[in-house]
């Protein structure tokens, strides 16, 4: 998880500058991305968010207008601002901030801190950023491990309710899935009270869904409710919401988690109703078999249906094992009896008494 000011703030790199929080001190839990050293008054078209800007204010306009406006575009750069602006004193301004330039930030939201000795910035920017880099890392470590382990339960085919038992061991914070009717679906409550925690749950949901917060199917964070969450669905259809609670600011790490244990539970509802498909149409293959002319019927040992015919209104051949023979024998005896005929015939005209032939008894004597 990326380092906070309140983090930096005791390094002893920076406790070395005799750091002086001047303005916006209830904001000292912003994540600091990077560092950087700026010494111009128009800088904020250079930056992204979340940066620790550090300068000696060299640069900076005298006029108050002007340090309002360079104040109030820090504070707005990226659409969070940076972390925060550290002037070191003794170069520009000594002793103090101009009081303009104070208020401006306090005004705008911008946390400002004044280094009451000189620190060189080169050391800063080395221990801060090996410290972004070892958070950067650990978070990679937790992905895979975050990967491995989702992906562990799709393999195996996990319902819901150990998706969700699963990412709240991870997060060691509750994990909550509702559907789209804002009804609980499973819940991991971890340390907090089950009750308590979801205690008005539907009107807190709804309160989500009116103020449009995640509306875009993106992650999103409540500051009012302390929820993370994230929708659940695939293909365009979403089907619920997953809900990590949180006591803090949510990190990297945490919105990494909460969108794996959704696409889990996405991929998991798509391959039950895969399967459940699968078996709807094996079914209906089954009954069209049985009920299909020359299907197979039950404790047969094969062949056609009774009753069906051939070509020319004939029983086919492979009907039945007995059919075969019978007609293997009717053909057998068919050709026997054709040639049997002639000699049959010939052997009964020899039988005839022929008139050239004498009549026995008559020309005796």
């Amino acid at each position: 998880m990326l380092p906070t000011l309140s983090d930096l703030l005791g390094l002893d790199v920076i406790r070395r500058g005799s750091p002086q929080v001047v303005a916006g001190s209830d904001r000292l839990g912003a994540r600091v991305r990077w560092v950087h050293v700026l010494e111009l008054a128009d800088a904020a078209h250079l930056l992204q968010g979340g940066e620790l800007v550090l300068t000696t204010g060299v640069a900076l306009p005298a006029e108050p207008s002007l340090l309002a406006r360079y104040a109030a575009d820090l504070a707005s750069v990226g659409g969070t601002g940076v972390s925060a602006l550290a002037v070191e004193l003794g170069r520009r301004y000594v002793g103090t901030l101009p009081s303009a330039l104070v208020r401006a930030a306090a005004d705008s939201g911008l946390t400002l801190i004044a280094f009451e000795r000189e620190v060189p910035f080169v050391e800063i920017t080395e221990a801060v950023h090996a410290r972004i880099i070892d958070a950067q890392l650990e978070e990679l470590r937790a992905s895979e491990r975050l990967h491995e382990v989702f992906t562990e339960l799709s393999v195996a085919g996990a319902s819901p309710g150990e998706i969700v038992r699963q990412a709240a061991i991870l997060a060691g914070r509750p994990v909550i899935l509702a559907d789209l009717s804002h009804r609980v679906l499973a819940c991991e409550p971890a340390s907090a009270d089950p009750a308590r925690l979801l205690a008005g749950f539907a009107r807190r949901s709804r309160a989500l869904s009116a103020s449009g917060r995640g509306a875009s199917g993106r992650t999103a964070y409540d500051e009012a409710s302390g929820w993370l969450f994230t929708p659940v669905g695939a293909r365009g259809e979403d089907w619920g919401r997953v809900i990590l609670v949180c006591d803090q600011p949510p990190g990297g790490t945490d919105t990494v988690l909460i969108e794996r244990a959704a696409t889990t539970l996405a991929l998991g509802r798509l391959l039950t109703r895969h399967a459940e498909s699968l078996d709807r149409q094996a079914h209906r293959t089954l009954i069209n078999r049985h009920h299909q002319p020359g299907a197979r019927g039950p404790g047969r040992g094969g062949g056609a249906v009774q009753g069906a015919r051939g070509p020319g209104g004939r029983a086919p051949a492979h009907r039945h094992g007995a059919q075969v023979v019978r007609s293997s024998r009717a053909r057998g005896a068919r050709r026997v009896r054709a040639r049997a005929s002639p000699r049959r015939r010939r052997r009964g005209r020899r039988r005839l008494p022929r008139r050239e032939d004498p009549v026995p008894g008559r020309n005796a004597g």
